[in-house]
C-alpha cells in the first residue's frame, strides 16, 4: 500500500503497531511502502463455569469473580506476549524503529514489558484504540500528533 505523498518517506525499515488489550497487527513500513506483517492475539483459556462478574458480600464488600481476574491476567499476558514478539522481530532484523499505537491506559504496560534493545528502538507512541483504522489513516494521526 502506497503511503501518500504528504507523509515523510520512512528511510528505515518501520515497523507499526497497532493493539489493542488482546491482539496486535504489524505492518512494515519502508520509504513510502506499507505491507501488512502479521498479527498476534491472546487466547483466553476456557473459563468454565466461571460466568460471574462480580459483587458485594454480605458485609458490603466488592470482589471480583473468575471471569475479571481471567481478563486482568490474560491482558497483563498479552503485554508480555507484544514484548516477546517485537524482540524476535528485532533479533530477525524486519525493523530498524517502530512506533506503538495502543490505548492510552495500555501503553505504559506495553512500553515497561519491553526489553531495552527493543525500547529502543521505539521512536513514537499513540495512545488511543486505533486498531479498526485503515492503516495509513493511523500514519496521519501518529504524524499530526507530533
Amino acid at each position: 500500500m502506497q503511503i501518500p505523498a504528504e507523509l515523510p518517506a520512512f528511510s528505515k525499515p518501520t515497523l507499526l503497531v497497532v493493539s489493542d488489550n488482546e491482539h496486535a497487527l504489524f505492518f512494515t513500513i519502508h520509504d513510502q511502502e506499507l505491507t501488512p506483517s502479521g498479527k498476534i492475539k491472546l487466547h483466553y483459556p476456557d473459563k468454565g463455569d466461571a460466568q460471574r462478574t462480580s459483587g458485594r458480600s454480605p458485609g458490603g464488600a466488592h470482589f471480583a469473580e473468575q471471569s475479571e481476574k481471567l481478563e486482568d491476567e490474560g491482558e497483563h499476558r498479552f503485554a508480555h506476549m507484544l514484548a516477546k514478539e517485537l524482540h524476535e522481530r528485532l533479533q530477525k532484523g524486519t525493523y530498524e524503529e517502530f512506533m506503538l499505537t495502543a490505548p492510552q491506559e495500555r501503553l505504559h504496560e506495553f512500553t515497561n514489558a519491553l526489553h531495552t534493545d527493543v525500547k529502543a528502538k521505539l521512536v513514537k507512541t499513540y495512545g488511543k484504540q486505533v486498531t479498526k483504522e485503515n492503516p495509513i489513516d493511523i500514519l496521519k494521526r501518529i504524524h499530526e500528533a507530533a
